[in-house]
């Protein structure tokens, strides 16, 4: 019986070794903004544009139809069209007054293309920020994960030495026999910890950019207006059937397996997803990580459209 006592002993030394406990993270983000952003309340896009400005031949031979519709997102569609009305009454009485209101004119919509750069620019690093603070944890956890598998791997081999070691000295055959089973146990035991070894982590995100992409609200309290008028409108996206928030949920249901099946599971992963935070896995964290990136990425391409049209204003 000392011979168990022996095992027993280094058995659960061999798990007290092995088992820790993962810090929660910090509740202090430092990829928030210190403020919140304000909207525009002058510079508002047309819900549809008129009638009137898309049959206007004055805007339809200088700007395309993506150029329209992106003129109205970032609020400066009646500008161009005020543009377009001074270039023709310069075309026709060439006078310093006119060319001097052309100037202006392209200043004003200038200025506030470049508003709408810094807010696409400010919202992107804020989801850069994320994905990164994210993946670092993920990474952090993994490598804790790595570790303690490894120590578990470490255990087993060496309680399984020992085992068959002291089941061939000792005496009689069924204290031997009792030996090998336990050890075989413990062995057994160990091999399921590794398998098992996930480790879990508090992560908070009271201002979570995904919410309003999942569930799409008609206002967003987090995303300026031009940003989310693009994200929301299926004029900006390239099959121009669905809107950039319907791909972006397509690619995420299809790719991170978050389709409302109804399990629990799901419906879990998803209150985690694009709630407040809570407790989450290094693969779970990763999920979240490769999202903001995606996201990242969709709202970065409006910054070349926006510079397009910049180009054509300056022509």
């Amino acid at each position: 019986m000392k011979y168990l006592f022996l095992l027993f002993i280094v058995f659960t030394f061999a798990i007290c070794s092995c088992v820790s406990t993962m810090p929660g993270s910090k509740t202090f983000n430092y990829c928030y903004p210190d403020y919140s952003y304000t909207t525009d309340s002058v510079n508002l896009p047309y819900s549809s544009i008129p009638e009137e400005i898309l049959s206007d031949s004055l805007l339809t031979k200088q700007y395309s139809i993506s150029n329209i519709n992106l003129a109205n997102a970032t609020g400066t569609l009646p500008f161009i069209a005020d543009l377009a009305q001074l270039k023709k009454q310069y075309a026709l009485n060439p006078c310093t007054e006119t060319e001097i209101k052309i100037l202006a004119k392209k200043q004003e919509i200038a200025n506030r293309l470049i508003v709408c750069r810094t807010e696409t620019a400010g919202i992107a690093a804020e989801l850069d920020c994320e994905g990164e603070r994210a993946n670092q944890l993920s990474t952090y956890m993994s490598g804790k994960e790595s570790n303690q598998v490894n120590k578990l791997t470490v255990a087993s081999i060496t309680l399984g030495a020992l085992t068959a070691v002291v089941a061939i000295f000792i005496k009689p055959q069924e204290s031997s026999d009792a030996v090998a089973i336990t050890g075989g146990l413990g062995s057994a035991t160990l091999g399921l910890l590794s398998l098992s070894s996930s480790r879990k982590t508090e992560y908070m995100h009271p201002r979570n950019l995904l919410t309003d992409i999942w569930y799409e609200p008609e206002t967003s309290k987090y995303y300026p207006t031009t940003i989310w008028y693009m994200l929301t409108h299926k004029e900006f996206s390239n099959n121009k059937q669905y809107s950039i928030c319907h791909n972006i949920r397509e690619r995420w249901q299809e790719y991170n397996q978050l389709e409302d099946d109804g399990s629990k599971k799901t419906a879990k992963q998803i209150e985690l997803l694009f709630g407040s935070g809570g407790v989450y896995t290094s693969d779970l964290l990763e999920t979240r990580a490769n999202m903001l990136n995606q996201l990242q990425a969709s709202i970065k391409l409006f910054d070349q459209d926006i510079q397009q049209l910049l180009y054509i204003i300056n022509k």
